[in-house]
């Protein structure tokens, strides 16, 4: 049987960070990776802002594929509200060159990767955690549950799971686009119930549509393909299919005897995007050295909840204040709170000058007292508050 001091279960940013960091603190590190090729399948709509490319800690190249500089959100009448920054605020990647990079990091800095790995089941024995694959047993220390939405060894090991789970879709298809540096952002209760469509220019004449909602995101994401604003500017076939599970709200713990969960399978997602390479970085991070301190020195796994709810605990806490809201708001609500933020410059430069969609709450610090002076805004909020 081998021994390692740290085993990580899934080679996505948040378990390949979190082995780099546990390899950093001295660990003897494993990952396994049930698929045969690091970042297959693709289930991220690869789009990262500049803080998540800092935070990866690798060259920022060969994976970028398109800077983002601006958005425009549309309501459900088509009403539009456009945000150009004067800088780059993000980048479309490619995320399987992207988790390659990560994977390599790691492995330089000691880990091992295993690929077609897939655990079965995890025990705790002896004061170690016996992993089970097909064909051999691996023992370790202290497992780092980096699974992604499902993690079914963090839930068999007594982490609960995240509050609510989405269903995303997206396709890459030949597309007019309007604006290559900026991101659309669909809104609107019929057309995605639960967060927002996107589209995500990749080239003058290419782009990745999709959505997340509540359920059945590919009958939404076929009706958005279908609808007026979209049909006419799609120029061919899509190319490419991307469906999976989006998790929001953190369980009210996130480690159990011996297992810490980072990333998608701890529900550190940026509920106002949906984005969580960020988080899953951060908190990889502290998991990694959290773990290695257990496995060497006998340190507790607790402080990696403190620790981690320290670092963006509040950032998520406000962004599902900001999601239960927008999905309380009504499709008029919605077209009226546009259309009043369109008239406010004021309110616009404030977005341009300190959007963060890595960071929101900074940005929301900002704005709100711009907003409570609008009896319009307020109305809106109020009702979206207490529906």
């Amino acid at each position: 049987m081998d021994r390692y001091d740290v085993a990580v279960i899934g080679a996505g940013p948040a378990g390949l960070m979190a082995a780099k960091h546990a390899s950093i603190c001295g660990a003897r590190t494993i990952v396994l990776e049930e698929h045969r090729a690091i970042g297959y399948p693709v289930q991220c709509a690869g789009l990262l802002g500049i803080s998540a490319l800092e935070a990866a800690e690798i060259p920022a190249e060969g994976f970028l594929i398109n800077p983002f500089r601006g958005a425009v959100f549309v309501s459900p009448n088509g009403h539009s509200l456009s945000f150009r920054s004067p800088r780059v605020r993000a980048w479309a990647i490619d995320r399987r060159l992207f988790d390659r990079r990560m994977a390599v990091a790691a492995a330089d800095h000691g880990a091992e990767i295993l690929t077609g790995a897939h655990v079965r089941a995890v025990e705790r024995s002896r004061g170690l955690m016996l992993l089970r694959l097909y064909d051999k047993e691996i023992a370790a220390r202290a497992v780092i549950s980096a699974e992604g939405v499902r993690a079914s060894i963090a839930r068999c090991c007594g982490i609960p799971p995240p509050r609510r789970i989405l269903s995303g879709a997206q396709v890459e298809v030949p597309f007019d686009v309007d604006d290559i540096e900026s991101v659309e952002v669909h809104l609107g209760r019929d057309l995605a119930p639960g967060l927002f469509a996107w589209v995500i220019p990749i080239s003058q004449d290419f782009a990745r549509i999709g959505l997340c909602a509540s359920e059945s995101a590919c009958v939404y994401l076929r009706r958005f393909l279908e609808s007026d604003r979209i049909k006419s500017r799609i120029c061919g076939s899509p190319v490419s299919l991307v469906v999976g599970g989006l998790p929001l709200g953190p369980p009210e713990r996130t480690f159990g005897e011996g297992v810490l969960a980072v990333g998608d399978a701890a529900g550190q997602v940026k509920p106002t995007s949906g984005g969580g390479v960020y988080p899953g970085l951060l908190c990889g991070r502290i998991a990694g050295r959290v773990a290695a301190e257990h496995a060497l020195n006998a340190k507790p796994l607790e402080a990696y909840e403190a620790e981690w709810r320290s670092a963006i605990g509040k950032e998520i806490l406000i962004g599902m204040r900001v999601n239960d809201i927008l999905r309380h708001m009504s499709d008029g609500d919605i077209d009226r709170m546009i259309s009043r933020i369109a008239e406010r410059p004021d309110i616009i430069r404030a977005i341009e000058l300190h959007g963060d969609i890595d960071r929101p709450s900074r940005l929301l610090l900002r704005v709100l007292p711009l907003l409570a002076g609008d009896l319009t805004i307020v109305r809106i909020l109020l009702r979206a508050i207490f529906p």
